[in-house]
């Protein structure tokens, strides 16, 4: 007894199994090239990082650094942030050779006062800085980025102080697609 097997669908199943295979590559091709096509705004995470390092270099354990002090007053010098060791290289555009692409601002309040900052700290480029009351009514991805964050700290003496540090990175060029 001889049994025979029809295989002549067998072609015909194969051509589908490719063309199955071939939109599945497909698909699976167009959705990587869709994802990795667009720039990742990193914008926010640098300004973060950037509030971090200078709040540890402004106010480490909830201490107020000691070199802003002066006869026990609160009395930062003009280019103590440059103390703080931070770099801000922001790539090799020839657009940004001339224009830092950051700003950075610290504002110390006394607890009793918080309407008026009792001394600032500045750096960076304070062109970027209108891009923040903007941002905050609206988000327009082609503006800078503005981070504010606000902690408390203590001086030597046990004074309390509210401190605000606002940062702001714009490259835009590099993480914005136009």
């Amino acid at each position: 007894m001889k049994i025979t097997k029809n295989k002549r669908g067998d072609k015909i199943l194969s051509v589908y199994w490719f063309a199955i295979i071939i939109i599945v590559a497909g698909g699976i091709f167009g959705m990587v090239y869709v994802f990795y096509s667009t720039p990742y705004d990193t914008r926010q995470v640098e300004a973060r990082l950037l509030i971090n390092n200078l709040a540890d270099c402004v106010s480490y354990d909830g201490q107020i650094n000691s070199d802003l002090f002066s006869g026990g007053t609160l009395n930062p010098s003009e280019n103590y942030l440059s103390k703080c060791h931070l770099t801000l290289n922001s790539g090799d555009l020839e657009a940004w050779k001339n224009n830092e692409q950051y700003y950075m601002e610290v504002k110390f309040y006394k607890i009793s006062d918080l309407s008026n900052p009792i001394s600032t700290l500045k750096d960076g480029n304070n062109n970027w800085l209108p891009g923040c009351s903007v941002q905050a009514e609206k988000k327009i991805s082609n503006l800078a980025q503005c981070v504010e964050r606000s902690f408390y700290s203590l001086d030597a003496l046990g004074n309390q102080y509210l401190i605000k540090i606002l940062g702001v990175v714009a490259k835009s060029e590099k993480n914005v697609k136009m």
